[in-house]
């Protein structure tokens, strides 16, 4: 079937088109609000060619399809109920009335720390991937990094990584609120060298300090300071005086509180990653063993964040690869699903799904296959823990945040020992599911 017949279907199975009254997608699923849950045909759905999992939560409807499809599919779908305009509003109440219900502060919160890191990863991907070139230059091609060419490659290569908490602190007080010119305001000063040393009210002021979680910090307080600033400032003030004082009161409590506190925190963290790296590696693959289910439930935002100062503190994060391994994990076990089941419908879900788990996106193997089998989903964890302790014992780290999949392993410092920690994710998994079986009956 073509796309229009595709979302003609899936219209059709989900009440009619008077029953749907919002339409959305995200990088692998169609996201759908609709009237009447009972007149969706969750079963029927599931059976259908191009899709992969169906995720069925009272007025929320997730259609998993994979990557690529759904945002076309979205899109003719919308084209399909566009008339019924007049639902928006209902659309958009019943979502609220979802997201109110479906989600706790933390959830939340851990999702506005990720908005704030997401924007940075096309820069990542491509400063990453430029880096990993240069390094490969400057090992295997003589005078490349003295060279115009070196020296280029060289700054734009580093460039992200230098304008970084600049950006983080504007995008953080835009999304809590404040004024983003004054979130990197305080991001710069918190990294200005030209302040090291200076004392106040006891403590010597380090630049850079605490890295991104000082950053985060000072934007997000700063945010929320303004806005009672704001609230009892006189309109005919308000813009002037609002952000000097905003940004007087916050660049002294940041530097003198927030920065030592944070970078308190920040060397805490490294030190127990790195601690755990050189004396209990195989004790990170706990990491990979549970990270599925924070992946499950929503709660991973948050590890953007903490590889990103891993980044800052050590010029590299060993916490990413591990993590890695949990998606990983689901390729073996779901492999193994596809060549064992007798179900044609599940032999097709694993065939679309698996490219995608190799590239690190695993949402179509997650609700496709190892979530509604039960057991492949446990093989999966089992074979991401034993893939993160290898590569924990092999000391693999990262050279930038938010990439996974085997192209991660192009910005390491150890690409082929990465596609090995891989490959023995893959092979753990497959063998737990081997052990641990699982029962397909429910896909006949």
């Amino acid at each position: 079937m073509d796309v229009k017949e595709t979302a003609a279907l899936f219209t059709g199975l989900c009440g009619g088109e008077n029953n749907i009254l919002s339409v959305q997608n995200c990088m692998t699923r169609v996201r759908l609000t609709v009237a009447d849950p009972s007149a969706v045909n969750a079963d029927e759905l599931k059976k259908q060619e191009d899709v992969l999992g169906v995720i069925a939560e009272g007025e929320s409807v997730q259609i998993v399809v994979g990557p690529g499809k759904s945002a076309k599919i979205a899109e003719a779908m919308h084209a399909q109920v566009s008339r019924i305009a007049p639902a928006e509003n209902e659309a958009d109440r019943r979502k609220a009335a979802a997201d109110a219900r479906n989600s706790t502060p933390f959830k939340l919160f851990l999702k506005r720390i990720a908005g704030i890191f997401i924007p940075l990863i096309p820069a990542f991907m491509g400063c990453g991937l430029l880096l990993a070139a240069c390094q490969f230059c400057g090992i295997y091609v003589p005078g490349f990094r003295a060279s115009a060419a070196g020296r280029i490659l060289g700054t734009v290569s580093s460039s992200i990584f230098e304008i970084m908490p600049v950006i983080i602190g504007y995008n953080a007080a835009r999304d809590f609120g404040g004024s983003p010119a004054i979130g990197a305001v305080l991001a710069y000063v918190l990294g200005a060298s030209s302040l090291n040393g200076i004392k106040l009210l006891g403590t010597v002021y380090a630049a850079g300090r605490g890295g991104i979680i000082s950053v985060l910090a000072a934007a997000i307080l700063g945010a929320l300071f303004e806005k009672k600033v704001r609230a009892v400032m006189p309109d005919a003030l308000d813009t002037c005086f609002s952000p000097l004082i905003v940004i007087f009161v916050m660049t002294f409590a940041s530097m003198t509180i927030l920065q030592p506190v944070c970078g308190f925190v920040s060397d805490a963290v490294g030190s127990a990653v790195t601690y755990i790296i050189y004396n209990t590696p195989a004790l990170a693959g706990l990491a990979s063993l549970f990270y599925l289910p924070l992946v499950a439930t929503g709660m991973h935002h948050g590890m953007l964040a903490v590889n990103t100062q891993l980044i800052a503190d050590l010029g590299m994060t060993y916490l990413l690869p591990v993590t890695c391994m949990a998606g990983a994990g689901q390729v073996g076990p779901s492999l193994y699903v596809m060549l064992k089941t007798r179900s044609s419908r599940l032999k097709k879900i694993c065939r679309n799904a698996l490219p995608a788990g190799i590239l690190g996106i695993g949402e179509p193997l997650m609700w496709g296959v190892t979530i509604p089998l039960g057991r492949p989903f446990i093989a999966s964890c089992i074979g991401g823990g034993i893939g993160g302790s290898a590569i924990a014992v092999m000391k693999v780290a990262a050279l930038i945040p938010g990439l996974s999949g085997i192209q991660l392993s192009l910005v390491t410092n150890a690409p082929f020992k990465y596609l090995l920690g891989i490959l023995i994710s893959y092979a753990a998994g497959f063998a737990a599911c081997l052990v641990l079986g699982f029962d397909d009956s429910h896909f006949e």
